[in-house]
């Protein structure tokens, strides 16, 4: 059974001042939500932060509901437990040709082929804008435009920002890890409901333990 879960996040606080300046910090405060024995057979754990003015939204995927009470301790208001929702209610609900909102944080890369293959972000709005585009059929949907807005233009690209961060790999070396992520707003029609259930449960892209991945979906009003 999945999860969808939604937690403010209070700024003014310590605790949340280093979460929120870091990645790796919050990553491990989501992981901490959840019992150490979930095993990846039981499904994903995604999470992305929204920031709109002030207010800081956390929303969690995972294959069981999350304990958020360290992390009202450490991040958040005693008043805002945190909100979670059996997420297999949305994903009943969904049909082909159904059409939504969506907002995806993601990682737009690309794979430069030749001698030791590279992994290179794509830099600009548009680059970043093609790159889903291109991607969304083996997700299992097709990028729409909405009203007063050109194909070209779309998903809008609403907020672009680099994490940088120190890295452990395998071999114990450190090392500097940049990702470049961005936010999409649009809007989009399922063309496979079953890839696109897939796609919303296991997350989109590179990233994911960053924040990056998890699609939320919004009735589309036109």
């Amino acid at each position: 059974m999945t999860y969808f879960s939604k937690f403010l996040i209070n700024p003014q606080r310590r605790g949340a001042r280093k979460l929120l300046s870091s990645p790796q910090a919050l990553h491990a405060a989501v992981m901490a939500t959840v019992p150490p024995d979930v095993k990846p057979e039981d499904g994903r754990i995604l999470w992305r932060l929204d920031i709109t003015g002030h207010q800081y939204v956390l929303y969690v995927l995972s294959p069981e509901k999350p304990d958020f009470s360290t992390l009202i301790e450490q991040a958040g208001w005693d008043t805002r437990p945190g909100e979670s929702a059996h997420y297999g209610r949305l994903l009943a609900k969904l049909e082909n040709g159904q059409e939504w909102g969506f907002r995806l944080t993601a990682n737009p890369v690309k794979r430069q082929r030749g001698k030791g293959d590279k992994i290179l972000p794509h830099v600009t709005p548009a680059q970043q804008s093609a790159w889903l585009r291109e991607r969304a059929q083996q997700w299992g949907f097709e990028v729409i435009p909405v009203e007063n807005q050109e194909i070209a233009d779309i998903p809008l690209v609403t907020a672009r920002k680099d994490l940088s961060f120190s890295h452990r790999d395998s071999s114990g070396n450190i090392g500097k890890v940049t990702l470049r992520k961005a936010q999409f707003d649009g809007a989009l029609r399922i063309t496979d409901v079953e890839l696109f259930r897939k796609a919303l449960v296991n997350g989109m892209g590179r990233g994911k333990a960053y924040g990056m991945g998890l699609m939320t979906l919004a009735p589309l009003t036109r």
